[in-house]
């Protein structure tokens, strides 16, 4: 876990603000009018990245919205480029829209960035919520990168903040009822029509993909959302696994916040996720 005195250090040097450029908006990086980012940069050359992804249960949520247009105001002027990520939204298209999505903007961003001053091989994600689990995913499952012709070393690492790994509830419902009872019933869930199976959404979960050569993963949980649903127990076994297996892994439980509390005061001077977020990056050479 990254130390108390690192991270004041790390906050104090945001202060010492960067020059930043103008940010650019709704820039596609696919034909869909959902596929769209903002980018915020400093005035520098070589900076790192950090690619986020909102949250909103897969069907809503936006990069401008209330909870997520700050994001990215506080990264430029500590010397990192920061990417706002729409992307296209269950049920209007079929689940892996949202995943294939962030790939697609992971691809973009490594094609792109380098025009722009940033370093293409310091990606990192941060994603809030379900924003949190696509990161988690598009990070530890190699096939969503590959379509583009990269693989999960594009990413230097990953920062989930606030989901679960996995669908506890569903596993604990077919140990009880039997996987055929639930599979009939998911299918007449709206899940069940936007994910085209039970199979199918159990795929997204990524505690199925935890394994050797994963980017170094930093998971960012509130004080309040451990228990209800379990995030910090499904993210620790994610953490265990992953460290079984070579990787770098930890969590951070942010005392006294909340599940929107993490996202909504990350731009503010001083904030402890900011500076635990960037201690992360500038702590991964």
């Amino acid at each position: 876990m990254i130390g108390v005195r690192l991270i004041a250090a790390l906050a104090s040097v945001v202060s010492l603000s960067a020059a930043v450029l103008s940010p650019e908006r709704d820039v596609a990086y696919g034909t869909d009018a959902l596929q769209r980012l903002d980018i915020g940069t400093p005035d520098t050359k070589n900076f790192p990245v950090v690619i986020f992804v909102h949250g909103g249960s897969l069907t809503g949520g936006d990069k401008a919205d209330a909870d997520y247009g700050k994001v990215c105001d506080a990264f430029p002027a500590a010397g990192v480029g920061c990417v706002n990520v729409n992307y296209r939204l269950l049920p209007g298209q079929p689940w892996p829209a949202p995943a294939d999505d962030v790939a697609a903007a992971i691809a973009w961003v490594h094609a792109n960035i380098a025009s722009r001053g940033g370093d293409p091989k310091q990606l990192f994600l941060l994603g809030h919520s379900s924003g949190a689990m696509l990161v988690a995913l598009v990070g530890s499952d190699a096939r969503f990168l590959a379509r583009h012709k990269l693989t999960t070393d594009v990413l230097r690492g990953v920062m989930p903040m606030g989901s679960i790994m996995w669908d506890d509830d569903l596993r604990q419902a077919i140990e009880k009822n039997g996987r055929e009872r639930v599979d009939a019933v998911f299918a007449r869930d709206p899940r069940g029509r936007a994910f085209g199976s039970l199979e199918n959404y159990e795929s997204q979960w990524p505690i199925n993909y935890v394994r050797t050569g994963l980017p170094a993963y930093h998971f960012l949980i509130a004080e309040s959302e451990q228990v209800n649903p379990p995030i910090l127990r499904t993210n620790q076994k994610f953490v265990d696994d992953s460290r079984a297996r070579g990787n770098r892994a930890e969590l951070t439980v942010i005392n006294g916040r909340t599940h929107y509390s993490n996202i909504r005061l990350l731009h503010q001077p001083g904030d402890q996720v900011f500076a635990t977020v960037l201690a992360f990056v500038k702590g991964i050479q």
